[in-house]
């Protein structure tokens, strides 16, 4: 059923679930001594149905909750825009659960949630989601732990936020772990991300089709970004490819452009000016992942990309659009990297003499490994 059809109801529902404008009356969380008591195998859901790239910085939370409930039930309620990291997902939860914005969605969840009988349910977002919240209410669990915000009426305890000027987002998010009475200071919030054998066999396969040679090192560009201001074009992209080539000729390292399949005659033009391979098409965010896993250097305007090859320790350059908000940048955590950030409107307005100067101060810091031993370190 469409969406636009749903909204008026969607919007019906949330007002009966979640109010407006109330105040928040619950329990502040401020450290580990404010944690919330739960039982040895608690039953625990976790909100995040909005993007990919949202679903990645949060696995370092949903693993850190896993490992300090080793018994504990845990299901995810995803998007269809995250549900391709369903795979991962598993690793750590028994469950995904979908939330889709169709009528048998929320209807099927009004029914669902609350017969799971969770002991808390967490929405890890850091700005105000009136879906998450009344998501969060639909499931009627025993705590309702969010961060604090605009609309904290609608949790049962509130985690006290960090600066979201100063503070990487994939810390922002895992102040929720003080509920759990984990401090997130004190472990690992690398994003993990697994790349199994047969995955790895299939994408060797792919590149090898693609004319890449594995005996040498790559590098590689993602030519798009979830929104058009975040994608390159055709005639902003060929000049300061030219020049990375020039850098890398000597050194016998490939480069690569990858997109998705709409954008391919945009590549079949790039390629045509510049003679880069193009990346083989591919039908799952898994099989994307691993191609991308045999880069020793990534370029990209897409933070799903970014957060993703951060997983991997793979050096990235990211481009970002001004964020005039104040909101601290989305960069590759934990990893090696450089930023771009736009002057103007879009990822385009980049000069190409910023793009080199950030490219050859993280190129002279990287080491570059032939496509099999990338894939080698990586499957540790």
């Amino acid at each position: 059923m469409a969406i636009s059809f749903l909204k008026p109801l969607e919007r019906f529902i949330r007002t009966l679930l979640i109010g407006s404008g109330s105040p928040f009356k619950g329990q502040i969380i401020s450290s580990i001594s404010d944690a919330i008591q739960l039982p040895h195998s608690p039953r625990i859901l976790i909100i995040r149905p909005d993007k990919l790239g949202d679903m990645l910085i949060t696995l370092p939370t949903i693993k850190a909750i896993r490992d300090a409930y080793p018994k504990a039930h845990i299901d995810i309620l995803a998007g269809k825009v995250n549900l391709p990291l369903r795979s991962q997902l598993l690793h750590y939860v028994d469950d995904c659960l979908l939330y889709d914005k169709t009528l048998r969605s929320i209807f099927g969840l009004y029914r669902t949630l609350p017969k799971r009988q969770y002991d808390i349910a967490i929405d890890p977002m850091d700005n105000p989601s009136t879906t998450s919240g009344f998501l969060i209410r639909m499931s009627k669990a025993k705590h309702m732990v969010g961060i604090q915000k605009s609309n904290a009426h609608v949790y049962t305890h509130c985690v006290v936020p960090k600066d979201r000027k100063q503070t990487h987002i994939v810390e922002r998010t895992a102040q929720v772990l003080l509920a759990f009475g984990i401090n997130p200071e004190e472990i690992s919030l690398s994003i993990p991300y697994q790349l199994d054998d047969a995955l790895i066999e299939t994408s060797k396969h792919a590149l090898l089709r693609a004319g890449v040679n594995l005996s040498k090192p790559l590098i590689m560009i993602n030519y798009a970004g979830g929104f058009q201001y975040r994608s390159f074009t055709v005639e902003s992209l060929i000049p300061w490819i030219r020049s990375i080539q020039q850098v890398v000729e000597s050194k016998d390292i490939q480069l690569m452009i990858c997109a998705e399949k709409k954008h391919e005659d945009d590549m079949r033009s790039i390629q045509e000016a510049t003679s880069i391979l193009i990346a083989p098409f591919v039908h799952s965010f898994a099989d994307f992942a691993g191609i991308l896993a045999a880069a020793s250097m990534v370029l990209s305007p897409d933070t799903s990309v970014v957060h993703l090859v951060s997983a991997f320790q793979t050096p990235c350059l990211a481009f970002f659009v001004e964020d005039t908000t104040g909101t601290a940048y989305w960069t590759p955590y934990d990893s090696p990297h450089e930023c771009i950030i736009s002057g103007g409107p879009t990822i385009n307005d980049v000069s190409q003499e910023m793009v080199m100067k950030s490219f050859l101060s993280l190129f002279t810091s990287t080491r570059f490994f032939p496509i099999d031993t990338q894939y080698q370190r990586l499957q540790g």
